[in-house]
Formats: C-alpha cells, sequence, structure tokens
C-alpha cells in the first residue's frame, strides 16, 4: 500500500508543470551562441551567432541585474547569421549583458551570458604620447623616428597632420611598428608646423579607437648653408694667409689676433679642421673664430661636431651673441647662449637660442689656452638648425 502511494503522488508532481504550460511541453529555440562583448566608448558592440531555428525573430539584452534592457529584431538569413547590436550611453565600467533569444511562436531561448569593460574619458585622459626621438629632412620629405614600444600596450597608430610645398594640409594614419619605426612625410613644406597624436585600441575585440591630445612639433631645418661659408667637414683654407705646414687660416671666418697666431685652420692627416690650440707656444687670451649673418625670428640650434681634444681645454666655448662681436670668457653669460667644450668626452656641443624679431647675430668659437701648456681643440664641422 506504502509503495502504491509513492507511485502516484510521483506521477502528479511530474504532470504539474503542464498547467503552466498550456497545450503541452516548453519548446526553446536557439539560443544566442559564442556571444562576445566589443567595448566601445561609453556603449559596447554585442555579437553573438545563430545556428539554427529560422523561425527566431527577436532578442532582448538584458544588463545591470535587468534594471536596463532593450530588444533587437532579427531578420534570418540562410545558414548561420551573426546579429551585431549597439548598447549606448552606459558609464565607464565593467558590464554583465544577458541574451534571450525568441521566436514567431514566442518561445524563448536559454539564457547567455558575457561581461566586458565600457571605456570613456578616465581611460583616455591617462593615456601617454607616444616619444618622439627625433625628426630631420631627408632630401625633400621629412623623417619622424619614434621610441620603441610594447605593441601589446594597446598604441596602435599614429595621426599626423601636416603640409606639403603645395600648401595642402594632409592628415594620416600610420599603423605602429615596435621597433625602430621611422615615419616619411613626403614633400614637407619646411618651417611649418605638424600635429601628432597617438591612437589606442583598449582590447583586440575594441570597436571604438581611443587618443592622446594633438601635439603641436616642428621639423628641424638645417639651415647651415643659408647663412655660414665654409661650415666645414672639411674646412677649406685660406690660401690668401700664409701658413706652414699643417696650420693656416679658414677662409670666410673672421678671428682676432690671438686666434691667429697659432692657426685657426689645422689639415690633420688631410682633413682640414677649425683649431685653436698651444703647444708649448702659448698663451692665447680670449681666442675668437667668428662668423656675422641676419637671422629671421625663430628658434634655433647652433652647433659643432668635435674631431678631437687633446688635454683638457681650460676655457672653451661654443658662442651665439646678438651683434658683430663674440663676448670674452668672462663675459659669456651675455651671449644669447653658450657650451662650455672641456674634454675628449665631448664629441659635439650645441648651443640653443630663440630670436623674437630679426636679429644680427655672431655664431664660433672662444677660448683661452695657458694652462695645462698642451691644449688642442680640433672642430670637423659647425651647423645651424632652425626649429621651428
Amino acid at each position: 500500500m506504502l509503495s502504491l502511494l509513492l507511485i502516484v503522488l510521483a506521477c502528479r508532481k511530474q504532470d504539474d508543470y503542464k498547467k503552466y504550460l498550456g497545450n503541452g511541453e516548453i519548446r526553446y529555440t536557439g539560443k544566442a551562441d559564442s556571444l562576445q562583448v566589443h567595448p566601445g566608448r561609453n556603449r559596447v558592440q554585442l555579437t553573438w551567432l545563430l545556428f539554427a531555428d529560422p523561425k527566431i525573430n527577436r532578442a532582448i539584452v538584458y544588463w545591470d541585474n535587468r534594471k536596463d534592457s532593450m530588444i533587437v529584431n532579427i531578420k534570418r538569413g540562410e545558414g548561420i547569421d551573426t546579429i551585431r547590436c549597439f548598447v549606448n550611453n552606459l558609464e565607464e565600467r565593467n558590464y554583465t549583458f544577458e541574451v534571450y533569444n525568441f521566436d514567431v511562436d514566442n518561445n524563448i531561448s536559454v539564457r547567455t551570458e558575457a561581461s566586458g569593460f565600457v571605456f570613456g574619458s578616465l581611460y583616455e585622459d591617462a593615456l601617454l604620447s607616444r616619444a618622439i626621438t627625433g625628426s630631420d629632412f631627408k632630401g625633400a620629405d621629412a623623417e619622424i623616428s619614434l621610441a620603441d614600444i610594447d605593441t601589446t600596450g594597446g598604441i596602435v597608430a599614429m595621426q599626423i597632420k601636416y603640409t606639403t610645398t603645395d600648401n595642402n594640409l594632409h592628415d594620416t594614419v600610420i599603423k605602429s611598428i615596435g621597433k625602430d619605426q621611422k615615419i616619411i612625410l613626403p614633400d614637407y613644406l619646411p618651417l611649418t608646423p605638424y600635429q601628432c597624436r597617438t591612437l589606442y585600441l583598449p582590447d583586440t575585440l575594441a570597436v571604438d579607437t581611443f587618443h592622446t591630445v594633438f601635439e603641436t612639433n616642428y621639423i628641424k631645418y638645417d639651415v647651415t648653408s643659408q647663412y655660414i661659408r665654409n661650415p666645414g667637414n672639411p674646412f677649406e683654407l685660406d690660401n690668401s694667409k700664409p701658413f706652414g705646414g699643417r696650420f693656416g687660416q679658414l677662409k670666410d671666418w673672421q678671428y682676432n689676433a690671438e686666434a691667429e697666431k697659432n692657426g685657426t685652420y689645422d689639415n690633420i692627416d688631410g682633413q682640414g679642421r677649425m683649431t685653436l690650440w698651444i703647444w708649448g707656444n702659448g698663451p692665447i687670451n680670449n681666442g675668437k673664430i667668428y662668423q656675422t649673418f641676419t637671422l629671421p625670428a625663430g628658434s634655433y640650434r647652433f652647433g659643432a661636431d668635435i674631431s678631437n681634444i687633446d688635454g683638457t681645454l681650460e676655457n672653451t666655448w661654443l658662442t651665439i651673441a646678438a651683434g658683430k662681436q663674440l663676448p670674452n670668457i668672462e663675459n659669456i653669460n651675455t651671449a644669447l647662449n653658450a657650451g662650455r667644450i672641456v674634454n675628449k668626452n665631448t664629441t659635439s656641443i650645441n648651443a640653443t637660442f630663440t630670436l623674437e624679431t630679426d636679429t644680427e647675430v655672431t655664431a664660433g668659437l672662444v677660448g683661452t689656452f695657458s694652462n695645462p701648456t698642451e691644449q688642442t681643440i680640433r672642430i670637423k664641422r659647425v651647423f645651424l638648425i632652425r626649429e621651428k
């Protein structure tokens, strides 16, 4: 009797669900398969696959613990369909999304769930620009060198706006390479700025690109040949002046008596160099080698590449000054700028300066040589770069 009673009760419980189904058993339609969350700027794109059930005609998407939802209308094609929809106006944080498919008979699928992060201004404001390590002209084209990066850090490209010699503004996007990347900007108009910013994808599935703010830069422009005569590499000898052995005077340069007495030109190893020196035949007090010219307003860099230095130089400066003369060493702080040259560890030297208006300037070398009694500087070349 007890066994019979248990069998009856079990059959009743198995049939209880039927009162909720109307005419029969539950019918589930095909679920949202392979649901993915593609992050974006205060939005996401959801994608999923439909493998079966051609009667599916809509889906409902829930998020925020079902506080928010949206209906996605679906028009089925043949075979496997990819469904895509955007959820907009989202705060910058993580979300979990639930998707249910429905068919024309109002049958529901089982739930599919996926999570993803929404990005916005907090993420974008923290982005860093990719560093520019150098820029120069290669013929008529500009070349920009970029710092190496970890390609997994989200940087995908550089956006650059620049002007060509026909006065047209170009806006280009260059895909990022992790190491040794150089960007060529064809037919670049000298002395015009370019703007650049770094583009990021926060995730490999991201549908929106984020970026740093535009930064304004200039391509350094070598104006040496426009202003400096006989800039070197090698330097030329002034054949009109007396010389003996290796030593003589530089062509097209001015020099005072202190620099002149040992020679401003040294033809060492067959290569003409600018020089100031003593080798037991000193002293030289404020010896000066220089040229004077007028520059337009702008930012500049006057520099020199040094061939070699013997000993430790007592007091020698690469100098740029306003007017027709270089200052004496004791007044070197009156120059627009000056860089001190000390010993063989100095292979190049620069002096940067900015002019607000067209200005007559004097550029060159000034040095005092007495102790030690053996001191030499030989310069391969000088150059003048306009930064902007």
